[in-house]
C-alpha cells in the first residue's frame, strides 16, 4: 500500500474516533465466507477458491455515519501450480477502516480500506509473503437489534505483482 494511503487512513481513523468514543455502537463478530481469486503473478492465471475466515471489529457514530475498524484472518480451499510447483493459498489478513452511510434504518452501504497480507504455500520453493492494501465495499443488513447480514467485494494488492478478489457474505453479532 503506498505509504501516503496509509497515512491517510490512519489519520482518519486517529482524528474521528476519540470524539466518538461518546457514541459508540459496539463491537461486532462476524463469520465470512465466499468466493476468492488469488492471481500468484503474470502469467500464472488466477486461481479460484472457496473463502472462509472471521472478523471482529468496532464502530462509532459521527454524525449519523458510521465509522468503524475491522481485523479480519481467513483461508481459501484455492490450490494450484506456479512455475511448474504446487501451491496453496494460506493465510489471509487484512486491517481496515469502514465507513458506513445509512440508506434506511436497517440497512448501510459502506466502503473499506487499508492493509492486506497474504501467504502463498508453495511445495518446493520459498512460500510468497506480501503485504499491501485492500478496497472495497459491500451492504448490511441488520436482521434484528444485534444480528446482522453483509455482503461485500473486495481487491487486494499483496505486492510483487499477486492480487486477489473476494465475493463475500457474512453473518455477525453486535456486542
Amino acid at each position: 500500500m503506498p505509504k501516503s494511503i496509509a497515512r491517510s487512513l490512519a489519520l482518519i481513523a486517529m482524528l474521528a474516533l476519540p470524539g466518538a468514543a461518546q457514541a459508540q455502537t459496539g463491537v461486532r463478530v462476524t463469520a465470512i465466507g465466499g468466493l476468492e481469486r488469488t492471481d500468484s503473478g503474470p502469467g500464472a492465471g488466477a486461481e479460484d477458491g472457496l473463502y472462509y475466515g472471521a472478523q471482529i471489529g468496532k464502530d462509532w457514530d459521527v454524525g449519523g455515519v458510521m465509522l468503524g475498524l475491522e481485523g479480519e484472518v481467513g483461508k481459501s480451499t484455492a490450490e494450484g501450480t506456479y512455475l511448474l510447483d504446487p501451491a496453496r493459498q494460506g493465510l489471509f489478513a487484512t486491517g481496515a477502516v469502514r465507513l458506513a452511510i445509512p440508506v434506511t434504518g436497517s440497512t448501510r452501504v459502506f466502503a473499506r480500506g487499508g492493509v492486506a497480507h497474504h501467504r502463498i504455500d508453495y511445495a518446493t520453493r520459498t512460500d510468497f509473503s506480501g503485504t499491501g492494501y485492500t478496497l472495497g465495499g459491500g451492504v448490511e443488513q441488520d436482521l434484528g437489534s444485534r444480528v446482522f447480514v453483509r455482503g461485500e467485494y473486495r481487491y487486494s494488492d499483496y505486492g510483487s505483482q499477486v492480487r486477489g478478489q473476494h465475493f463475500v457474505g457474512g453473518v455477525g453479532l453486535r456486542f
